[in-house]
C-alpha cells in the first residue's frame, strides 16, 4: 500500500529566499540560451540545475507511519523522526500549521500548506490513536514566524 504524503514549505521568509534563487537560475538559463542561436550545452545544463532544484524543493512532506511523524525536509540532517505523544500542541491556521514539540530545536515549527493537504493531514493526525494533543484552530495564526 502507498503510504500518504502530505506537502509542506517552510515559513514565508524561507520559502521566498529559496524559490527565489531557483528561479534566478531558471533565468540565468534562458539568458545563456538566448546569447546563441542554436542549442547551447551550458544554457541545457543550467536548465537541469533549475529541475534539479525544484525538485528538491517540492520534496518536503509529511509522512505518518508506526505511530511516528515524518517530517521530511530538504537537508537530510534536518529530517526529523517525532513520536506523536511528544506533539505538545498543533495549532491551525488558514494557511499553515505549527507544531509545538520537544524534538524540534526552537520547540515549534511552522509548515506552509495547502488547504487540501492541511485538512487532510489534520483529519489523518486525529485518527491516530496515540495523539494526545490538542489540535487548535487558530484564525490568527500567519505564514511568517514572529520573533
Amino acid at each position: 500500500m502507498k503510504k500518504k504524503v502530505y506537502h509542506w514549505q517552510p515559513e514565508l521568509s524561507t520559502a521566498i529566499i529559496y524559490w527565489s534563487c531557483t528561479f534566478g537560475i531558471l533565468f540565468l538559463s534562458l539568458i545563456l540560451t538566448l546569447e546563441h542561436t542554436r542549442p547551447y550545452l551550458t544554457s541545457n545544463i543550467v536548465l537541469g540545475i533549475f529541475f534539479f532544484f525544484t525538485l528538491l524543493g517540492c520534496n518536503r512532506y509529511f509522512m505518518i507511519e508506526n505511530e511516528q511523524l515524518i517530517v521530511h525536509a530538504l537537508l537530510p540532517i534536518r529530517r526529523k523522526k517525532i513520536t506523536l505523544s511528544a506533539i505538545e500542541m498543533i495549532r491551525v491556521g488558514p494557511k499553515c500549521i505549527e507544531i509545538s514539540s520537544i524534538e524540534f530545536k526552537e520547540g515549534t515549527q511552522l509548515f506552509i500548506m495547502t488547504k487540501k493537504n492541511k485538512h487532510a493531514f489534520i483529519q489523518s493526525m486525529k485518527q491516530q490513536c496515540s495523539l494526545t494533543t490538542q489540535i487548535i484552530d487558530d484564525p490568527l495564526l500567519t505564514i511568517g514566524k514572529h520573533y
